[in-house]
């Protein structure tokens, strides 16, 4: 009778080595070189993205569709801005105010300066 073998559940995981730079938790096929390149990259968006807000009227709600066609870029790279920057607080989500956006008209959270 060949010997079971145990999960080994009473050890720990082994640690993952990333750069410590990252803030990123999604693994990736790159670089630590493209990947911190990457993220300067979000930053740089977060940042257009920041600036539209204040160039608005106070009070003035965006969706990431919105975000997207003002400031040229995708529509995810628009969706992870505005959540980062709500995660910190500049931005404030109201996701009960859902409007019709995009090309097919389904509806989208808003989001405003804090």
């Amino acid at each position: 009778m060949p010997e079971q073998l145990g999960l080994a559940l009473d050890q720990d995981p082994p640690k993952a080595r990333r750069t410590a730079a990252l803030t990123s938790f999604h693994p990736r096929d790159e670089s630590p070189a493209e990947a911190l390149a990457g993220e300067r990259r979000a930053a740089s968006q977060e940042d257009a993205v920041l600036g539209l807000f204040m160039s608005l009227r106070a009070g003035t709600a965006l969706t990431p569709w919105d975000v997207s066609e003002r400031l040229g870029i995708c529509i995810n790279s628009a969706r992870r801005a505005l959540t980062n920057m709500a995660d910190r607080g500049e931005l404030l989500h109201d996701a009960r105010n859902r409007v019709p956006a995009g090309p097919y008209g389904q509806r989208s959270g808003t989001w405003r300066l804090a």
